[in-house]
């Protein structure tokens, strides 16, 4: 396996709150270990957040406008992006979304 080596800077606050972390918990042998791990959970909750699929899928869009592929090719993608987005999370998004605007223009009064 290669590896990629990557700089992170800390502020000093957060470091000590890892370093006590380990101290403490033993679950990971060092900061390189658990910072790999949180950027594997954080990928992992990326890929399964709706606003991501919905990106995906506006991306994916604006792709077969300027494509050759067959609609079927396309109706297939499509549905494929589709089963990965649950109902209920999408509107509770939508939802979230239209409150924040809503404050934002409105002010909290609204």
């Amino acid at each position: 396996m290669k590896y990629a080596s990557v700089s992170v800077k800390f502020p000093v606050e957060l470091d000590t709150e890892i370093e006590r972390f380990l101290d403490e918990t033993g679950i990971y042998t060092n900061k390189s270990e658990f910072i790999k791990e949180a950027c594997r959970t954080h990928l992992r909750e990326l890929n399964d957040d709706t606003a991501i699929a919905a990106l995906r899928l506006e991306q994916l869009l604006a792709q077969a406008e300027q494509s050759r592929e067959s609609d079927s090719e396309i109706d297939a993608d499509l549905a494929a992006l589709g089963e990965k987005v649950d109902a209920d999370d999408l509107e509770r998004a939508v939802e979230e979304a239209r409150e924040e605007t809503s404050e934002q223009v409105y002010g909290s009064d609204a």
